[in-house]
């Protein structure tokens, strides 16, 4: 009897001690959620307020951006210990184990520290700015944003291209804003028998009533080159970088009605076709 009564107590003290941990483990663990939510809301309130703040000064939006992200990241971080620490973890020991995981750990990382390094090039050296529009590798569109690691481009057609800031600095951009104006390149095939110098006068006179072709530099048309079945004129405009693509599509359109007006010939491809009569047979 007595032993039976040992292991009783001894249950009922094993049991006491197990709910006791585990009433004081799953509170720390609520704590350490709770920390974790509100460490990602305030550190979204942060990046946001340091965006807000730092646009308001002499500082580039796309630096604002950049350091509003850092701000982001170092707020989750502090977070995050927190919410270990919570858990009654030893951080000393933690910490020292991630450190002994990081040489392993920044060979799988070097992208990201590359990444990391080419957005603090970006942000010091600014070779572009909030609102440019770029193109690079076959892609193109306005700079939107620039975050730790990646810079958002947002295109024509209402996409966003998601760019590794390692390539924004590696690869071959084009600022299509910077200067402020942009040259519009077209070209138009009429035919050879067609009058080149009516052709010529029809394209100045549209360049020349249209209010958003700079005159200076002063609009090009020109003979472009001899085709199969055509004759390629050119006409190159100046413009505001914004009035790039409505400018282009109204030329489209108003210099086919001024070609028809003019009467200038425009050729399209044909077939002739020649028929001989059949031979008599001897």
């Amino acid at each position: 009897m007595e032993t039976i009564w040992d292991l009783r107590l001894a249950w009922q003290e094993f049991s006491a001690g197990l709910s006791a941990w585990a009433k004081e483990f799953l509170g720390n663990l609520f704590l350490a959620a709770l920390i974790l939510f509100c460490g990602w809301q305030l550190a979204r309130l942060a990046g946001r307020l340091t965006k807000k703040a730092m646009s308001k000064g002499p500082l580039d939006p796309l630096a604002a951006s950049f350091v509003g992200s850092m701000v982001k990241g170092v707020v989750l971080i502090v977070a995050g210990v927190s919410a270990v620490a919570q858990l009654q973890i030893n951080i000393t020991s933690l910490v020292a184990a991630l450190g002994a995981a990081g040489l392993t750990a920044s060979f799988a990382l070097q992208g990201s520290l590359s990444n990391f390094v080419s957005g603090m090039q970006i942000i010091f050296t600014r070779p572009f700015k909030m609102g440019d529009y770029l193109s690079f590798e076959g892609h193109e569109g306005t700079v939107k944003r620039i975050e730790v690691l990646y810079t958002i481009l947002a295109t024509f057609d209402n996409k966003e291209i998601v760019v590794p800031n390692s390539k924004m600095t590696s690869s071959i951009v084009v600022n299509f804003t910077s200067n402020g104006t942009r040259r519009l390149d077209l070209s138009y095939g009429v035919s050879y028998g067609a009058d080149l110098g009516l052709t010529k006068q029809t394209l100045e006179k549209l360049a020349r009533e249209d209010p958003r072709v700079l005159k200076e530099p002063a609009p090009i048309i020109a003979v472009g080159e001899w085709k199969e079945s055509s004759v390629t004129v050119m006409m190159k405009l100046w413009c505001e970088q914004g009035d790039y693509w409505p400018l282009y599509f109204s030329m489209q359109e108003r210099v086919k009605e001024a070609f028809d007006q003019a009467g200038v010939p425009i050729p399209f491809p044909q077939l002739d076709v020649h028929l001989e009569p059949p031979t008599e047979k001897k």
